[in-house]
């Protein structure tokens, strides 16, 4: 069956090639449809950059399956910036859940295998390509599947990680607890932040 996919892959791409090229040839015959080419294709350029910069938003997507995921999509590009944000959105889901739920928070409940709270950069490959994993888009309506012919891990994306969160206990008393939040890149730790919580808690 695999062997059948490949063929009919190569064969798209192939017929793909030789139509670009065909419009190629086409295109550059005349010098005006090379201009009306040029000019359609800059316009095009200019257009998602506008869009890109000035239309899309960052945002939080939560995982329908693992409720302590979130995949981060259409992330900034400054670090400090994306970390700052992180940081805030994770006090804002503290002061919303920690008082009325606290085991939303911890680290063995069955919502949140990988970490107490685990932010990574959301990513989803085309169902064409087989070779290629999903993507970290898998998550939000999957558990992971480490059987069959494509395996999907929430490890195999280490790279994604942007940021962890968990609650430890302060040395001075088992009811005084903080917040060590931890920012990836590459899948290394690059910087430690700590949120403080105003509320003495039990964990179990």
């Amino acid at each position: 069956m695999e062997i059948l996919i490949v063929i009919f892959l190569l064969l798209l791409l192939g017929t793909g090639i030789f139509l670009l090229y065909k419009v190629l040839k086409w295109i550059v015959a005349k010098k005006v449809r090379a201009i009306g080419a040029l000019s359609i294709l800059s316009a095009t350029i200019i257009s998602v950059t506008m869009y890109q910069l000035f239309f899309v938003k960052m945002e939080f997507i939560q995982s329908n399956v693992y409720p302590n995921l979130y995949l981060v999509k259409n992330e900034i590009k400054d670090r400090d910036s994306l970390h700052a944000i992180i940081k805030s959105r994770v006090i804002e889901m503290i002061d919303k859940n920690l008082i009325n739920n606290q085991k939303v928070y911890t680290a063995n409940t069955h919502e949140a295998p990988y970490a107490v709270l685990a932010f990574y950069s959301y990513s989803k490959s085309s169902r064409l390509s087989v070779f290629q994993d999903y993507g970290t888009a898998y998550f939000i309506d999957h558990e992971e599947d480490l059987s069959g012919f494509s395996v999907e891990d929430l490890g195999m994306y280490h790279n994604e990680k942007l940021a962890t969160f968990n609650i430890r206990p302060n040395k001075k008393g088992t009811t005084q607890h903080y917040g060590l939040l931890e920012y990836y890149e590459n899948g290394y730790v690059v910087k430690t932040d700590t949120v403080a919580l105003q509320k003495k808690i039990d964990l179990k």
